[in-house]
């Protein structure tokens, strides 16, 4: 029984992660935090491997649907990558120094909630003030990417401290900064926080913090919930998407935020 609680928990939040790119540390942690008990330091470690495991079979979906350009994908991996290793190795370091324990925490609380404020702020504006995408051209992204450097280091330094990435982080920055329109950000943000997160999860992995078993089972949960998730990509509209992912992120903020405030 206990097996397929787990098993449903798993494809519930692999159908959110497919069709909006919200999980990782959004969705994710406050599960394993509230219903798996675990410390924040073993959630953000199992969030992580959890998160690269449920996005392996999204991934594939999202490419055969062609919603993730290839080669702006790979750019945006490049710029990502190193800063979310040195995150992660960073914390797994300092959090084995007894001393520097409790600023470890104030610094992860904090980089989530900055990292929901501005995916709020972003959301908001496209959402509220629509004429500012008639002004928008998300095709004539520049080749170089250049004005993604700085956001994606910022949120490569976050998927890599807090396992927060996906909706939170990705999708408003894929959609400012890569020109990308809804479904593109959401394909791109599973495949390469699959990456990042799998990157991630090694570095944590090496401290021992990682909770492999219940990635695992969670992780073949998500599987379950693919071809409904699929249906709902092909026949469910940009805007209505938007708003999806935008409330996703809302609940998220109340969650994460309370978790802030009344830690433990």
């Amino acid at each position: 029984m206990l097996l397929l609680g787990e098993l449903l928990i798993g494809a519930v939040l692999g159908l959110i992660i497919s069709t909006t790119g919200v999980g990782g540390g959004v969705l994710v942690l406050p599960v394993l935090v509230y219903l798996f008990g675990m410390d924040a330091l073993a959630a953000v470690a199992t969030a992580n491997l959890l998160s690269m495991l449920m996005k392996i079979s999204s991934t594939g979906m999202h490419f055969r649907l062609g919603n993730i350009p290839v080669k702006r994908s790979l750019m945006i991996l490049a710029v990502m990558l190193p800063s979310t290793l040195i995150a992660s190795y960073g914390i797994t370091y300092l959090a084995a120094v007894p001393a520097w324990h409790n600023y470890v925490q104030i610094g992860i609380n904090s980089l989530i909630v900055l990292a929901i404020a501005l995916s709020l702020f972003i959301f908001c504006t496209r959402l509220f003030r629509p004429e500012k995408l008639a002004k928008e051209q998300p095709e004539k992204q520049p080749a170089s990417l250049l004005s993604f450097i700085i956001p994606g280091t910022c949120a490569g330094i976050t998927i890599g401290a807090t396992g927060v990435g996906g909706g939170v982080v990705m999708l408003p920055i894929l959609i400012k900064y890569a020109g990308m329109n809804i479904k593109q950000a959401i394909g791109t943000s599973v495949f390469v926080t699959m990456l990042l997160s799998g990157a991630s999860a090694l570095a944590y992995g090496q401290g021992g913090y990682t909770d492999v078993h219940l990635a695992l089972v969670l992780g073949v949960g998500s599987i379950l919930s693919i071809p409904l998730a699929k249906y709902l990509l092909k026949t469910v509209s940009d805007r209505t998407f938007q708003w999806v992912t935008f409330g996703f992120i809302v609940c998220s903020a109340v969650t994460m935020l309370y978790r802030v405030i009344v830690p433990g």
